[in-house]
């Protein structure tokens, strides 16, 4: 028997080659696999960040949003503006046009007085617009019991209507609302049965302000009246002496009436004291002071004095 290295076969080489190949195989299963796990894992990772995002982004889940919709009272197209205290709100208020309307708004409703429109306005807009011890001071003025409210001393047949001469705001800041207004006014007696208007006075009315879009209103049509929680923190009105009286015009339609004209006595003349003879077929005068309202022009009303009252 002869001793000596052994040929290899075909057969021999071909299973050693197909183990190795398995090796190399299962090797490369493996690393494929770990390849996929990291994968799966990091898109894992990334989906859990984005939730975790937009769940922060979400909360609060439930949030009350107020919402001002304003409707176009000729167009009727109705646009809808959030109201909250973001900046889009700040810039809203910031605008001195919604400044001066609110300002407005509520001297009006203040020192106008109607018999018939005060329960359904006046009261209603400086509520809404007032804060506590504000209102609390104006709904001492108009008490019945109150000699010098409005409705005791004008009754229903005269009315006060307010005319605005000048707002100025006061204590704005860029981007920020003013703080605080002044308003120059006047006053004037409104005759409901003759239609005679005359000035009653020349004020001027300072207030303080502020904005609070979190106060929630008593009533919805409060909304209305009030949809950017204007609220007046202190008001106070004088008298104006440095606006000049204006002109006074008389009512629409009336005639403005003479002067009485005095002649002196002429020799021959008989004495003032002795009435002069009626001509048949003329009209008489009828003097100024028997005169009715309907007969006599629009001239300074008297109001009505709370002894005397209003039928």
């Amino acid at each position: 028997m002869a001793f000596g290295k052994k040929k290899a076969s075909t057969a021999i080489d071909a299973a050693v080659n197909k183990a190795a190949n398995f090796e190399v195989t299962v090797a490369d299963l493996a690393r494929r696999s770990e390849k996929r796990a990291w994968w799966v894992a990091g898109a894992s990772l990334l989906m859990s960040l984005a939730l975790a995002g937009v769940l922060a982004y979400m909360q609060p889940l439930k949030k009350e949003v107020p919402y001002l919709v304003m409707v176009d009272p000729y167009a009727g197209i109705a646009r809808l503006a959030r109201v909250s205290g973001d900046d889009g709100f700040q810039s809203v208020i910031a605008k001195e046009s919604i400044n001066r309307a609110n300002i407005a708004s509520y001297v009006l409703a203040r020192e106008s007085y109607d018999s018939g429109l005060v329960n359904e306005r006046d009261y209603r807009t400086v509520y809404t617009m007032s804060e506590p011890d504000v209102w609390g001071a104006y709904s001492a003025t108009r008490d019945a019991r109150n000699p010098e409210s409005p409705g005791v001393m004008y009754g229903a047949r005269t009315a006060i209507r307010v005319k605005i001469t000048s707002v100025t705001p006061l204590g704005a800041k860029p981007g920020k609302p003013p703080t605080g207004a002044t308003v120059r006014y006047q006053r004037q007696l409104y005759d409901k049965s003759s239609g005679a208007t005359r000035l009653l006075d020349s004020r001027i009315a300072t207030m303080e302000f502020a904005y609070r879009p979190e106060l929630k209103m008593d009533r919805e049509d409060d909304n209305m009246v009030n949809p950017l929680r204007f609220r007046v923190t202190n008001y106070r009105s004088d008298l104006d002496s440095a606006t000049p009286a204006p002109a006074e015009f008389p009512a629409t339609g009336t005639a403005q009436p003479a002067a009485p004209t005095v002649t002196a006595p002429t020799a021959g003349a008989a004495p003032l004291s002795q009435p002069a003879t009626a001509v048949p077929g003329a009209a008489q005068p009828v003097p100024a002071s028997v005169q009715s309202p309907s007969q006599s022009a629009a001239g300074p009303v008297t109001p009505a004095s709370p002894t005397q009252g209003v039928k």
